[in-house]
């Protein structure tokens, strides 16, 4: 038989069917699946819970203060005063605490939740909007006496309350605020503040003090913020009109260089209210350009033994001169026998001082002492030619104390000769813990009989800015490597991942 050609057997031959090949799947491959999938949703469920738990029960604990100044935080000082209060304190903020339109949040909110996570439950702090709620006005304040409106503070402890304006709580730059009406704080006075305003409504004692208004009363939130640590408050009072008078809670009655001389009524009310055994603090400065004369005020000095002279004190040691060429602005000194009996700093700086004098015929019961004076070299100068023979160089008062010891009533005049002691434009340029604001507060804590139980730091205001920027290669370098290299590198290791895993 003839052998087939394999062309003809690969023409003729009919190719058969070829076995089907079953592939048996692996059952081991969908429970890996299904786990996988039941893990990751398993994860992501514990983990929303423990996000809810922990927003819910840690979120404060949980916070921290980033800020280098500690801006959002109270300090040691305070955290110890808190550990001692002995009542409860209430503090309601008139807005939502999530309005977005108060501009000023960021200093608030983080530093008052604070407050009340310090105080081991102690102050309650509570967000009512007014807008939402307007009976809480009328239910912390049912006369209208404080004049409640939104975007303030309500600080409260039984019957006394304060308000607190976050605006007054910041030092501002006044250059912005007057050429371009741009307000940009420059200091952090919110925890001295609020602090301050909580120890006087824990103190149960209403202790205020009143500026006498007119006569160019100058703004005095330095003062204030001076005050603030003796638990004390203030407010304007004005003794103009018919049925005035100066109101029982009256600690002391702040007089801030005048500009015109007090009315007959104002005289006369306030020289009772010394007979009474009132507490006055008269602050006034010579101006040279600018001289007034002021009979009715000085008829009150003179009742404690001391004149308001048209004359301001020359320094002549250059010691004393951080400018020679100018010697009406000086350094004066702590008298000794006061620094003793107070502790204040040694040295303070002075401008423009008055003259005061201290009278020879005051009465038995009157006693007059220096609190600060000039060098041993300084001397009077009286601009209207007119030359008082009694006045020779020598040591002069720049700030003096009246005590009238009649009836045992014990009533005080402080008078000083400068204004650098209260002027918000000195303490602009200054700290609030600078010598002479100690001296102020440590000297009306005094007379006032009230004892500094903290005082609150000022704080700056935290810069968000980079101390050192980059230059500009480097930031392309950066830029380089954010863009280019880390996306790269992580291409990379999926795709030899991918080779690694895909014939498993």
């Amino acid at each position: 038989m003839a052998r087939k050609t394999a062309s003809e057997s690969i023409l003729r031959e009919t190719p058969g069917r070829s076995a089907k090949v079953h592939v048996q799947s692996d059952s081991r491959f969908k429970v890996l699946k299904y786990a996988s999938v039941l893990s990751v949703a398993l994860i992501v469920g514990i983990c929303i819970i423990l996000n809810l738990i922990v927003d819910s029960l840690l979120d404060k604990p949980l916070t921290f203060d980033a800020t280098s100044v500690k801006a959002n935080s109270v300090s040691v000082l305070t955290k110890n005063y808190l550990d001692s209060l002995d009542k409860k304190v209430e503090i309601y903020g008139l807005f939502d605490k999530d309005d977005k339109n108060f501009a000023l949040r960021e200093y608030f909110i983080p530093i008052m939740d604070d407050y009340e996570n310090k105080a081991n439950g102690k102050i309650e702090l509570k967000y009512v909007d007014p807008d939402v709620d307007p009976f809480i006005l009328t239910e912390l304040d049912p006369n209208n006496v404080y004049s409640l409106r939104k975007y303030t503070y309500v600080i409260k402890s039984d019957d006394l309350m304060v308000t607190l304006d976050p605006y007054n709580c910041f030092v501002w730059n006044s250059n912005l605020a007057y050429n371009y009406n741009l307000y940009v704080p420059e200091k952090n006075l919110v925890e001295q503040k609020v602090t301050g305003l909580i120890l006087y409504v824990a103190s149960g004692r209403t202790m205020k003090a009143y500026y006498l208004g007119g006569h160019g009363l100058k703004g005095h939130g330095a003062l204030d913020m001076i005050i603030s640590p003796l638990g004390m408050v203030s407010s304007e009072l004005s003794l103009k009109g018919e049925n005035v008078q100066i109101p029982s809670d009256c600690e002391i009655l702040m007089i801030i260089d005048p500009d015109t001389d007090l009315t007959i009524t104002e005289k006369e009310l306030i020289k009772t209210y010394l007979d009474d055994g009132g507490k006055v603090l008269l602050v006034s400065d010579f101006d040279t350009d600018k001289v007034v004369e002021m009979p009715n005020l000085n008829e009150i000095t003179k009742k404690m033994g001391i004149t308001l002279e048209s004359a301001i004190i020359h320094e002549n040691s250059a010691d004393a001169l951080p400018d020679v060429n100018n010697p009406y602005s000086s350094i004066a000194f702590a008298d000794p026998d006061y620094a003793n009996y107070l502790s204040v700093p040694d040295k303070y700086s002075v401008e423009n001082c008055r003259y005061l004098k201290v009278n020879s015929d005051r009465g038995e019961n009157i006693f007059v002492s220096p609190l600060i004076i000039t060098s041993s070299s300084a001397s009077v100068d009286f601009p209207n030619t007119q030359i008082d023979s009694s006045v020779s160089s020598g040591q002069q008062a720049v700030a003096l104390q009246s005590v009238d010891t009649t009836n045992n009533r014990n009533s005080c005049l402080i008078v000083i000769g400068s204004n650098t002691f209260v002027s918000d434009e000195y303490y602009s340029e200054k700290s609030l813990n600078d010598n002479n604001a100690v001296f102020t507060r440590n000297m009306l804590g005094d007379i006032c009989q009230i004892q500094i139980s903290v005082l609150a730091p000022v704080k700056s205001v935290p810069s968000f800015s980079l101390s050192k920027p980059l230059s500009s290669s480097a930031a392309t370098a950066w830029s380089i490597c954010v863009m280019t290299i880390i996306p790269l590198g992580s291409l990379i290791c999926g795709v030899y991942i991918y080779r690694k895993r895909r014939h498993l």
